[in-house]
């Protein structure tokens, strides 16, 4: 389903700290991942730009140890996953790797996030497989905008055709009523757009 330079997290060494030469460190602080540079440059342009500079401007002032890297935005254990799946270069092929599978179902929404900040195409798209298979009238409003932000068009195209088809239970939810209270223009695009859905079948 997904692929990448493929590298895996215990065999490059991540959590050997002597092998890494970055930490990633979560928001706050309180989580530090050690890393390899070269797969997460490898992995994401942006990082690789984060990196490069990070790593000069270490090199240049001379400072001991290891470079940092801030992931912020999203919880200690997504920011963790996200690199596990870096470093995977896959997810969601058969259960043979049971922790990137369990990373994706749990941490899905706030991967797909650091995907598209990172611009990290092949665990976008896994992200919003994953998101979409889960897709329900509770949670479609939601997923719909999340799919806008994060400019996810298969997730964005799975939200359409479940509001078409439920829109009779999407209507009843909490996520509708709120749409329709704080976002009318917000609502007025949903609706356009399941217009625009009648109208070409």
């Amino acid at each position: 389903m997904c692929e990448a330079p493929r590298l895996g997290y215990r065999a490059a060494g991540a959590g050997d700290a002597d092998a890494a030469d970055v930490d990633v460190v979560t928001t706050g602080g309180r989580r530090r991942i050690p890393a390899h540079s070269s797969v997460l440059a490898s992995a994401s342009p942006v990082l690789g730009s984060i990196l490069e500079r990070r790593l000069q401007k270490d090199r240049e002032s001379g400072k001991p140890g290891r470079s940092v890297v801030r992931i912020r935005g999203v919880t200690d254990d997504a920011a963790a996953a996200f690199v596990r799946l870096l470093y995977a270069g896959r997810c969601g092929d058969g259960g043979e790797e049971e922790e990137e599978d369990d990373a994706m179902e749990k941490h899905a929404v706030q991967v797909l996030v650091l995907a598209h900040a990172y611009q990290v195409p092949w665990l976008k798209r896994a992200c919003e497989g994953a998101i979409g298979a889960r897709l329900t009238a509770d949670s479609v409003v939601d997923v719909l905008q999340l799919a806008d932000l994060c400019d996810a068009p298969r997730l964005h195209l799975r939200c359409t055709r479940l509001l078409a088809k439920e829109f009779a239970a999407v209507e009843r939810t909490e996520a509708w009523r709120f749409l329709q209270e704080n976002d009318p223009w917000q609502e007025l695009h949903v609706l356009q757009r399941l217009h625009e859905a009648d109208m070409e079948v």
